[in-house]
């Protein structure tokens, strides 16, 4: 990532910790974390880049500092805002911005990228009776996927059912993405090209191009959701419910009983605290109508708090409420409440 494609998720208006945006990316998914990628708008970096070291950021903002785009504020954890000048530039520059982004948390993209890829390729080189090619390198599993896949709806209709698809996802896309996308296909005589070839080929950034291309991948697995689409059994499996199969039981058991949130561990075997980590991050991650915010956030608790809390959401601090509120509502319904209002302002 370089200090431009930074530049594009920082804000003047609200101060972002840079380990946030690290652990996004690399798939960290800490009720913190999460927490605060909804807040920065941020979430649909959750997990594009595991690779990305910790620190690596470091240098990269370090760089917008020195250029006077960003500046770092005081806190326990680097702290980065735009300065006017890097808000200008901001604004001035022409930036992809992904048009599926906030399905992205829902789809295992290794998944769906590999089998997109592969079956492609061997499609194509189907159509041209071609058998001696070598596979792209996946995992065991995305062979065995693809191998099933091509056997049950092998035809010589398949090339042009299978092209008919992909053309139809690739218009409702931006030319370029839709060229970038298509660009890293493999098939017959056609071998893919990588991010930093289509970056130079683009006079875009390697990480411009990624997003680009992940858009392409996630438009195309969103049409292949239709029952009738060539290539819905093999991409389906890749959507997935955005929280872990451990709290989507934890909310199960919140929804579906009467069970206090004590109680609920007890049945569950977990902590208490884990209990309330796993409602958070449904709270984050799911629909505000997936969670019973009226049992857990009454409106007699809502008032209180409101009535003490500054305007702004970000401002919200459970240590400069009054030791009474603190002593009646626990840091667990207070980041509650500051993801149901962060809701309601995405419902608005």
């Amino acid at each position: 990532m370089t200090p431009q494609d930074l530049l594009q998720l920082l804000s003047q208006r609200q101060v972002r910790r840079l380990r946030v945006i690290e652990n996004l990316l690399r798939g960290r998914k800490t009720v913190s974390t999460l927490y605060w990628g909804q807040r920065y708008g941020l979430l649909y970096l959750l997990g594009l880049d595991k690779a990305l070291q910790r620190g690596a950021l470091d240098q990269v903002a370090q760089t917008l500092v020195t250029q006077r785009l960003a500046a770092w504020t005081q806190d326990e954890q680097p702290q980065l805002r735009l300065t006017p000048a890097g808000h200008t530039q901001q604004q001035a520059t022409t930036y992809y911005h992904p048009q599926t982004a906030l399905t992205w948390p829902r789809v295992d993209l290794k998944l769906v990228t590999q089998r997109l890829f592969l079956a492609v390729q061997v499609v194509s080189q189907y159509a041209h009776h071609n058998v001696q090619y070598y596979p792209l390198m996946t995992d065991l599993a995305t062979q065995q996927a693809v191998r099933q896949w091509f056997h049950q709806i092998k035809s010589t209709a398949l090339a042009q059912m299978v092209l008919t698809a992909l053309t139809h996802s690739l218009t409702q896309l931006p030319e370029l993405t839709a060229m970038v996308t298509t660009a890293g296909l493999s098939g017959y005589q056609q071998p893919g090209q990588t991010t930093a070839q289509l970056a130079r080929t683009y006079q875009e950034s390697a990480w411009e191009i990624y997003l680009r291309r992940v858009d392409g991948v996630i438009q195309i697995a969103t049409d292949a959701r239709k029952r009738d689409h060539p290539l819905h059994p093999l991409l389906a499996p890749a959507w997935q419910t955005p929280v872990t199969r451990s709290a989507q039981a934890t909310l199960a058991a919140v929804t579906t009983t009467s069970l206090s949130l004590d109680q609920v561990a007890q049945q569950r075997h977990i902590k208490p605290s884990t209990v309330r980590e796993h409602l958070l991050e449904a709270a984050i991650m799911l629909p505000v109508t997936a969670v019973p915010y009226d049992r857990l956030l009454p409106q007699t608790t809502r008032q209180d708090l409101l009535a003490a809390l500054p305007g702004a959401l970000d401002d919200w601090e459970y240590m400069a409420l009054t030791p009474e509120l603190q002593a009646r509502y626990d840091f667990f319904t207070f980041r509650l409440l500051a993801i149901w209002c962060g809701k309601q302002g995405e419902m608005a």
